[in-house]
């Protein structure tokens, strides 16, 4: 791939995640604002999850079939009118009918841009390639929540959301530019071998794990900072604008480490680990700082996780499916969040924004831990 179709990659994925953190990390402040209970928060943005569990896997196979980039077309039509409607309309109902077409869109457009990605670049360091793009999403972490906090601070939530709206247009119009890959002819039977193999079943297991610890923060963290550690939203944007930064600088690293690895799903239960425990060291930030340094060691765990598991889907599956089959993977990690952005909102409303921390940090180690033995024993027992 030459270095100015990467260079479009690279601006697609940055402009999805800034205008797509840029509304998320302030939408439950939103939500409240327009008195939605806990419960009703914790259900939108779990039905948003939802939405994509429905349609990303078949839009995945479209992708493959017909056409990757008229997939990601159409889907960046549907984020864009997730915007609209979020600007128009304040009931519950017709909120939650939003978050379905943004989770459709949203969805479409990770699963598929980096799918499309991947079936151009060389297999050679794969890592590097992927953590390149992969920086473009972690700058769009960064900005996106800075920027949207000090527009939600001084101009309101509809302001803020119509820049979104507006960098979700340069979605539509980059993605015109993108390369496409040549369709396949295939049977369903074809994807279904291919999930049977071992390790992509091992990798969607540890997957649905790591999606667990997102609905819990997608739900809560937003909250917990203004409510639990007293932050203002600039102050929360700045928070994501450090961790963002934080992220971008470690992802060329585990780039060239995933490249070097010898042990596979090393990086990515280690990675499991770490952010499990500082999920629930959380719960004891007191102020700005302490809960920046708390949330840097988590994301250096989120870092090689979200690293990883790109990688090994690459490894795993045929390049000629990667569509349909990231979009199962995607699918696992999306149902994941949709129950853990459910249970979270049930824990909020009842135990208060640290318990969903606390339940999910304490399970997501128990589970890596017993994964990472088990890759270990299994490792030796295949030893002569």
């Amino acid at each position: 791939m030459t270095r100015s179709r990467s260079a479009l990659f690279f601006t697609v994925y940055l402009l999805y995640f800034l205008s797509f953190w840029m509304v998320l990390a302030y939408l439950p402040l939103v939500l409240k604002a327009y008195h939605f209970s806990d419960g009703q928060i914790g259900f939108a943005i779990g039905l948003n999850s939802l939405a994509s569990l429905i349609l990303v896997l078949p839009f995945g196979v479209f992708s493959d079939y017909f056409s990757a980039k008229r997939t990601l077309v159409l889907a960046t039509a549907f984020y864009a009118t997730y915007f609209v409607m979020l600007i128009m309309f304040q009931d519950f109902v017709r909120i939650c009918l939003a978050m379905i077409l943004g989770g459709v869109g949203a969805a479409t457009i990770r699963v598929v841009l980096m799918s499309l990605y991947l079936k151009l670049i060389e297999p050679s360091g794969r890592g590097k390639k992927v953590a390149f793009l992969q920086l473009g999403g972690y700058l769009g972490f960064a900005v996106g929540p800075l920027i949207g906090g000090q527009v939600y601070a001084a101009l309101g939530a509809p302001a803020m959301i119509k820049v979104a709206l507006g960098l979700s247009a340069g979605i539509f119009v980059s993605t015109l530019f993108l390369k496409d890959a040549p369709p396949v002819v295939f049977t369903f039977k074809d994807y279904n071998r291919d999930i049977r193999n071992p390790d992509a079943l091992f990798l969607m297991a540890v997957v649905f794990v790591l999606g667990t610890h997102f609905g819990a923060e997608q739900t809560s963290i937003s909250l917990f900072m203004q409510h639990n550690v007293g932050l203002s939203k600039q102050e929360i944007g700045m928070v994501f604008f450090g961790l963002g930064t934080w992220m971008a600088l470690l992802v060329p690293f585990a780039g060239v480490v995933a490249d070097r690895r010898r042990q596979v799903f090393g990086l990515l239960l280690i990675g499991l680990l770490i952010s499990s425990c500082f999920q629930v060291i959380t719960v004891f930030a007191y102020s700005f700082w302490s809960l920046l340094a708390i949330r840097m060691a988590h994301t250096a765990g989120d870092t090689l996780c979200i690293l990883e598991a790109d990688v090994l889907t690459a490894r795993f599956f045929p390049s000629s499916r990667l569509g349909g089959n990231s979009g199962l993977v995607f699918f696992v990690r999306t149902l994941a969040i949709f129950v853990f952005a459910a249970v979270s909102g049930w824990l909020n409303q009842h135990w208060g924004y640290k318990m969903p921390f606390i339940v999910n940090g304490s399970m997501v180690f128990a589970l890596a831990s017993i994964a990472f033995i088990y890759r270990a024993t299994s490792r030796a027992g295949s030893r002569p």
